[in-house]
């Protein structure tokens, strides 16, 4: 994967899924829109149809010149169809005036073909504008080059995040990427999807999707870390008893320490006979021993919770991936997963009802 780029990666997915081809287009990458003027400028340059032999009987002539004259606008008539089917492909839309201006040239030579059947229209004109408009030639607006610039770099930027995180998944070596359980990670992610809400030119079910599938791997990879990770688990209690650890969570060894120094404290107590220090010292020490088994068992009862959720959110991930579930009908099943919004930031909501109003 050393040649691996985002933009490699980004034409990659755009061949597999063709719902991304607006969003090339806008940027001004779409090969097919080239290809198509190329067609149809050929075609404008193929041999005209002869004219048939005058063979003297004027009611069999005029039939023959007839379907000439039909045969010759068709001719014709065929290109500038190709042509305007191809004003119709998603493209830069800047070009729109210019697109019309094609259209009126193509009603033009209709006109012309009609008024004047089976002369040749001259068809250079047209010829002139289709290849302005696929090679973006456009003087009225000076800082296209630049617009299209910036469209790219969004694309790889925003429409390139997902298959970023992707491809560091499966090269241990990426480092640019945080691990899906982190923190970080979480907020680089939210706010990406922040961004990518606001660029609404690059709004499309298939980078949505992908987006929001990410805030789900994010919250299953959190979630079985956090099922995991006993010191995080015993955070979550309500009630803890009071412990060192608890004012020092990063010190490892808080709580051997702090019981060991009242266990020195308990025997030194003892051995010098001041059992008002000894007693309570004793008795706080089997408190704890209690206290922390219960604590143990809550820790192991939210661990199980934990793993059910994990399961639960792992198997809502998996139906959404295949398809089986609608981004409106995800936005529910995420409320219902994470009520207290723990794992999921309110930009993930609104991604999934981005497109609720669509066709």
């Amino acid at each position: 994967m050393a040649e691996w780029s985002i933009w490699k990666a980004l034409e990659e997915w755009r061949n597999r899924r063709h719902e991304l081809d607006p969003l090339f287009a806008r940027a001004g990458i779409a090969p097919e829109v080239e290809s198509a003027v190329n067609m149809v400028c050929v075609n404008l340059r193929r041999q005209t149809p002869t004219p048939p032999l005058l063979t003297g009987d004027k009611t069999r002539d005029e039939e023959e010149f007839g379907r000439y004259h039909d045969g010759y606008y068709r001719h014709f008539d065929d290109s500038l169809l190709r042509a305007e089917t191809l004003l119709r492909l998603p493209w830069v839309p800047e070009t729109a005036p210019l697109a019309e201006r094609i259209r009126a040239e193509i009603t033009r030579l209709r006109q012309v073909l009609r008024e004047h059947p089976g002369r040749n229209p001259g068809c250079d004109n047209l010829e002139k504008l289709l290849r302005q408009y696929v090679a973006l030639d456009l003087a009225e607006v000076p800082k296209l080059t630049d617009t299209l610039a910036q469209r790219r770099r969004q694309l790889t930027e925003i429409a390139g995040y997902p298959l970023l995180v992707q491809h560091a998944g499966k090269d241990p070596s990426q480092d640019g990427v945080p691990p899906l359980s982190s923190d970080a990670f979480r907020q680089e992610l939210f706010g990406r999807m922040g961004i990518y809400r606001e660029t609404s030119w690059l709004h499309n079910r298939v980078l949505t999707h992908a987006y929001v599938l990410l805030a789900l791997d994010s919250a299953c990879a959190s979630k079985k870390r956090d099922a995991l990770d006993d010191s995080r688990l015993a955070r979550m209690l309500k009630r803890r008893w009071p412990t060192l650890s608890i004012l020092w969570p990063d010190f490892e060894q808080a709580d051997q320490i702090w019981y060991l120094l009242l266990a020195l404290l308990a025997i030194v107590a003892v051995f010098t006979e001041l059992w008002w220090v000894a007693v309570p010292m004793i008795a706080w020490l089997n408190l704890s021993v209690g206290a922390h088994r219960r604590e143990k068992k809550e820790v192991e009862a939210l661990r199980a919770q934990l793993v059910e959720r994990m399961k639960a959110m792992k198997r809502t991930r998996d139906r959404f991936a295949f398809g089986q579930f609608s981004l409106e009908k995800l936005a529910f099943q995420l409320r219902q997963l994470d009520g207290n919004n723990e794992y999921f930031d309110e930009v993930v909501y609104q991604l999934a009802a981005l497109h609720q109003h669509e066709a």
